[in-house]
């Protein structure tokens, strides 16, 4: 058998062997910079430090970055929330908190009792201010690049309406009661705030005695405020003026706050709810909050005044968020019915109802004009 030497026609062609290795790679080129672009966007949990950082440790550095710029209450209001959500999560880490994980925290806290109640379990109100908490922690952790997204924006919070008392008008008789019942500083407190509007603890019971200007009748709170709005002087009016004076004149410590703390007078009193309850349940008067003495201003002063003035006086950015504080108006509901009948009907003319009752056995008919 005799062999041929191969001709160069009978080789194959290397184009035709290297062009699936071309495509090939240049697909793979193609998925490798899409996927690039992909993780670089965040799009994939690639990168992310939240399997090696802590619940405790954000909540470390979130007060290190959020701490400086709150007010003392607010400060002392995260605490709070912290202590309860550090008992939950405890050392999870940050990809491990999941929508259903807060979830059932929430679920189960709200069937714990309460510290001071045992047979009374957590209000909604208050887990959802701890959820809001958390959400602010995750936030930050969203913002530092720890997490891809933040996993307590989808949790529903509880519906606070079904627990809040039923708001009410304080009637003039209601509030004698009360002021007879109240011991001497919540008496004074609850005369200036149904006078100025202002909001319990902040803009009351913290209240120095260096920010009120008797002789122009004016409150300046400065600038250490809920709202900017918030720092415009409140007016005072004589009854407070009056009032005021003679709180001033029988005090007996000279403490620079209007209603000094029992125990410590260099410092505000910090609570009243016990002393406010008891008056209550002496004045023989439903339960309500205190805070809702600054609904009450609101609707006394819509009843006289117009919009701007009650929007000036409540120191509020818009004038519908009055709208919120205005209690009851039945009243005005009532007589703008009655001018409203008295433009259909005419004056002195109403329609005449024929109501039938059985009574012995024979039908009678009365006629209700």
């Amino acid at each position: 058998m005799t062999h041929r030497r191969p001709r160069v026609d009978d080789l194959p062609d290397l184009r035709t062997l290297i062009r699936p290795f071309a495509v090939a790679s240049y697909l793979a080129i193609k998925i490798w910079k899409h996927r690039e672009s992909e993780i670089t966007l965040r799009l994939f949990k690639v990168g992310w430090q939240g399997d090696r950082i802590a619940f405790g440790q954000l909540c470390e550095e979130f007060e290190r970055s959020h701490f400086a710029g709150l007010a003392v209450n607010t400060i002392r209001g995260h605490r709070t929330s912290i202590k309860h959500l550090k008992a939950f999560f405890g050392d999870c880490k940050l990809d491990g908190i999941t929508v259903e994980m807060i979830e059932k925290y929430r679920d189960e806290r709200r069937q714990q009792p309460t510290k001071l109640a045992p047979n009374r379990k957590i209000k909604g109100a208050t887990v959802n201010r701890e959820l809001e908490c958390l959400k602010c922690l995750l936030d930050l952790a969203c913002k530092r690049k720890y997490i891809p997204e933040n996993p307590s924006s989808s949790v529903k919070h509880f519906n606070e309406l079904r627990e809040r008392p039923v708001r009410r008008m304080l009637t003039v008789e209601e509030e004698q009661r009360i002021l007879e019942a109240a011991p001497p500083h919540l008496r004074v407190a609850i005369v200036l705030l149904t006078q100025t509007g202002g909001r319990t603890y902040s803009e009351g019971f913290s209240l120095r005695w260096d920010q009120i200007d008797l002789a122009s009748k004016l409150i300046r709170l400065g600038n250490d405020v809920k709202t900017p709005g918030s720092s415009e002087p409140v007016p005072l009016s004589e009854y407070a003026c009056e009032v005021l004076q003679a709180w001033n004149k029988e005090q007996a410590s000279k403490s620079p706050y209007v209603f000094p703390s029992p125990i410590c007078p260099d410092r505000p009193i910090s609570t009243v709810k016990t002393a406010w309850q008891a008056t209550l349940r002496r004045a023989g008067v439903p339960r309500f909050p205190l805070y809702t003495l600054r609904h009450v201003f609101c609707t006394r002063l819509s009843e006289v005044a117009p919009d701007a003035v009650v929007q000036r006086a409540m120191r509020h950015s818009s004038p519908e968020t009055k709208r919120r504080y205005q209690l009851g108006m039945a009243d005005q509901v009532r007589q703008a019915v009655e001018r409203a009948n008295k433009s259909a009907y005419g004056k002195g003319k109403r329609t005449t109802f024929l109501l039938r009752s059985v009574a012995g056995g024979k039908e009678q008919s009365k006629a209700v004009s």
